[in-house]
């Protein structure tokens, strides 16, 4: 089994769709169609890394991020206090109690529309950035064990790219499929 290091499978920074954080959350997702359509993917990037002013990443913005800005009662609710796993039960009262989702989609999407990226990015604590020269086990177990996705990536404290799930799946696929199969 191949043992691929994270800068192996890592999406370059300069290469990931980058928006400065005073960016409104509308120009940033024109920003991932552009770009996406710049480089003819079929699906565009849905991650951002959100730059200060000499170009530095200081965080990034997730799917998740969006989803969570364009429902404020999520802002106050302690995550620490919320159980690893979440009964049904549990997730409805949570719903309920904090009258999650009471507006229309179309009404909370124009509200965060505006709102600068700055504002709804996830800046990573140490322990959430990963180094070039890990090993991607290292950055699977990361990702098991609920790491905010996708994972930044350093050299030197400087930001250099992103790990994203997929790609880490795909390499574990190729190397599955490599693998001769044994009878007991």
């Amino acid at each position: 089994m191949n043992i691929f290091k994270v800068k192996e499978l890592m999406i370059p920074a300069e290469e990931y769709c980058r928006v400065k954080k005073e960016t409104t959350l509308h120009e940033a997702m024109a920003q991932l169609v552009i770009q996406g359509e710049e480089k003819g993917l079929a699906h565009p990037h849905r991650d951002l890394l959100v730059e200060d002013d000499d170009g530095s990443i200081i965080g990034k913005v997730t799917m998740l991020d969006i989803f969570k800005s364009m429902e404020p009662g999520y802002f106050k609710m302690d995550y620490k206090d919320h159980p690893s796993v979440l009964s049904k039960d549990y997730v409805q009262k949570i719903y309920a109690d904090f009258n999650l989702w009471s507006e229309p989609l179309s009404t909370l999407c124009q509200k965060c529309a505006g709102l600068r990226v700055e504002e709804l990015m996830h800046t990573p604590s140490k322990s959430e950035i990963i180094n070039e020269e890990d090993s991607i086990d290292k950055a699977l177990h990361s990702f098991i064990l609920g790491l905010h996705q996708p994972i930044l990536v350093q050299k030197e404290g400087r930001i250099t790219g992103v790990l994203r799930l997929g790609d880490i799946f795909e390499n574990v696929r190729e190397t599955i499929l490599s693998c001769e199969t044994k009878t007991a």
